[in-house]
């Protein structure tokens, strides 16, 4: 029978097609990317990590969606405002301001970026709220590669 191999969630990122999970095995990280009904799975073993980044994004293109999608809503808004001011201004409020909102939380938060680069594989793990959790994840890879770096250059007794 198969062993069990124990894996930890270490975080998630979602597109508009696509949702990835990004786990902490013993020996590697491992993106698990969902695609529909499809899912792929690929690693970064711990022994052939390069380098680990820490980095804050704006992530232009939610930046650039998010604004639209407020130009849009406020300008249908500003237009049902023309004939009836108090419609008006509920249609903005249920509309256009939850993508304003989202648009000056991401640009006063950034979106915290963990990655991971091994020499054929890279894994991006992406926090927009729980920066903490970025951190550690960041020192908990930086840790684990480390040591696994270093179990494996160390040198062995003779026989």
């Amino acid at each position: 029978m198969a062993e069990r191999r124990e894996r930890m969630l270490l975080g998630s990122r979602s597109s508009l097609s696509t949702r990835q999970r990004i786990y902490r095995l013993a020996d590697a990280i491992e993106v698990e990317e969902l695609e529909g009904y499809d899912v792929t799975r690929r690693r970064v073993l711990l022994d052939e990590v390069l380098l680990v980044t820490y980095h804050q994004i704006f992530g232009w293109a939610f930046l650039v969606a998010m604004a639209v999608l407020l130009t849009l809503f406020g300008f249908m808004s500003g237009l049902l405002a023309l004939a009836e001011p108090r419609a008006g201004l509920i249609a903005f409020a249920l509309t256009g301001l939850p993508a304003g909102v989202a648009l000056v939380l991401r640009l006063a938060l950034r979106l915290d970026v963990v990655t991971v680069f091994g020499k054929r594989t890279k894994a991006e793990i992406h926090f927009w709220f729980r920066k903490a959790r970025a951190r550690e994840v960041y020192r908990q890879v930086c840790r684990a590669a480390t040591e696994r770096q270093q179990r494996i250059t160390r040198p062995r007794p003779a026989p």
